[in-house]
């Protein structure tokens, strides 16, 4: 299964070859099947942006809910933003923001701080300046 995963994100990558999408999607699809989070992740990116595939906001979500259920904070932070712009999924701020709190634990910055944004303005949670605050300062930590 690593090596499915490791042949994909070879033939998605600048290696000194021409980029093959297709080739690396059908690799981690056989990661996929076998549940890796990475590759769901990865073949998640690939449907979202009709990268060897053709383009599917849905099969993008199913895929990125399938890695952040797993604990993939890319994932995490990637359904959040599908569920607060609507892409695919209802949209539930509230839902987005239960996932940008998952991978903000986990340290992604462009988690944390939309996490920071939404209890600024009380968008899923409760307004709360103190939790806000917190967040952009773990946020802004990041990308000094």
């Amino acid at each position: 299964m690593k090596a499915q995963v490791y042949l994909g994100g070879y033939y998605s990558s600048d290696n000194g070859m021409t980029k093959d999408y297709a080739e690396a999607a059908k690799w981690w699809q056989k990661a996929v099947e076998q549940g890796d989070a990475g590759a769901q992740y990865n073949l998640g990116l690939c449907y979202a942006e009709g990268n060897g595939v053709a383009k599917n906001l849905s099969e993008a979500a199913k895929l990125y809910r399938k890695a952040a259920e797993q604990g993939n904070a890319k994932a995490q932070y990637n359904l959040g933003v599908y569920y607060a712009k609507g892409k695919s999924l209802k949209k539930d701020i509230a839902e987005a923001a239960k996932w940008w709190r998952k991978a903000a634990e986990q340290g992604d910055a462009k988690a944390q701080y939309n996490l920071g944004i939404c209890y600024e303005n009380g968008y899923g949670v409760t307004k709360d300046k103190v939790e806000s605050e917190k967040w952009y300062r773990k946020a802004k930590e990041q990308n000094k």
